[in-house]
């Protein structure tokens, strides 16, 4: 494997995004450098002619990737916990004492760990941060109400959604993504954090085809507009009456092209929230069409 690298300084962010996302990569980690306010953006390929079509794009340098022991790195680690709403700590800790340790610290929160890899999704992005805040509230409801309800990722990255959802009480949880790599890190999360069994697959979202009447209460999808928008109204298909539909990963410059695409696929009108240059959309099956 191969590994495209970049130093950039903040305002450069969106750019580069946005040239990710007309070039149709989506496997970007982008990460704050210690004491500066440039990135560190790097792209992991499989193989050369990917790499090198990025760095006469954008610049660069190309490696071969070197092997990490990420469980080794990430057994104890001095990266606050990532709190959301009063529920869930998030913790890029792997090492089982010093999950216990902070479990015993916070007896009324569910601990989940999330080490650092090569998938997206550890919780501290605006896209995923809204996703699980968005999820946790709809948990809530459904616990209110003694309901079960079913959930289903798509573009599962390290698995966070749908171990969040396993861990605030769906009694049926699966989710797929596209990339193996993401599928084998999002399997090993789950040993991490669950005992009960959690169907991960790998599966493109434009051949996904559930089986006939499959559908489940909440279905997230933290994806680009360009991906998004050719199947959104098969997604929203397999919303279950009253359930919700949660969208993410959308450039505020593309959330419109998503309420148009929404609109003409008879969507109704979605509850928005932007952090960020993101913005993230909450449909309930059940609202009314403005």
């Amino acid at each position: 494997m191969l590994v495209w690298s970049k130093i950039i300084s903040a305002n450069e962010q969106s750019s580069i995004e946005e040239r990710f996302l007309n070039m149709g990569q989506t496997n970007a980690v982008i990460r704050k450098l210690s004491g500066s306010e440039k990135l560190h953006i790097e792209v992991y390929l499989k193989n050369k002619k990917e790499a090198q079509i990025l760095k006469k794009e954008l610049g660069g340098k190309v490696n071969k990737l070197e092997y990490k022991n990420w469980a080794k790195i990430n057994a104890s680690s001095n990266r606050p916990l990532i709190k959301i709403r009063d529920k869930i700590l998030i913790t890029d800790n792997s090492d089982a004492k010093q999950i216990n340790k902070i479990k015993r610290q916070y007896p009324k929160k569910i601990v989940i760990s999330i080490p650092a890899a090569l998938a997206f999704g550890t919780g501290d992005h605006a896209t995923t941060s809204t996703c699980l805040r968005m999820l946790v509230d709809i948990a809530k409801e459904y616990q209110k109400g003694n309901e079960k309800w079913s959930f289903c990722d798509i573009g599962l990255g390290t698995g966070i959604l749908p171990i969040t959802a396993s861990l605030m009480g769906a009694f049926k949880v699966e989710g797929f993504d596209f990339d193996p790599e993401a599928i084998a890190i999002a399997k090993r999360n789950v040993i991490i954090n669950l005992r009960n069994k959690i169907n991960i697959y790998e599966q493109d979202l434009f051949d996904w085809s559930p089986k006939k009447g499959a559908s489940w209460n909440v279905i997230t999808a933290n994806i680009f507009a360009n991906v998004l928008n050719p199947n959104l109204k098969k997604i929203w298909n397999r919303v279950a009456d009253n359930g919700y539909l949660l969208l993410s990963g959308i450039l505020e410059e593309h959330h419109n092209s998503v309420l148009q695409t929404a609109q003409k696929n008879g969507l109704p009108v979605p509850k928005l929230y932007c952090k960020g240059k993101w913005v993230s959309f909450k449909f309930n099956k059940n609202y009314l069409k403005i």
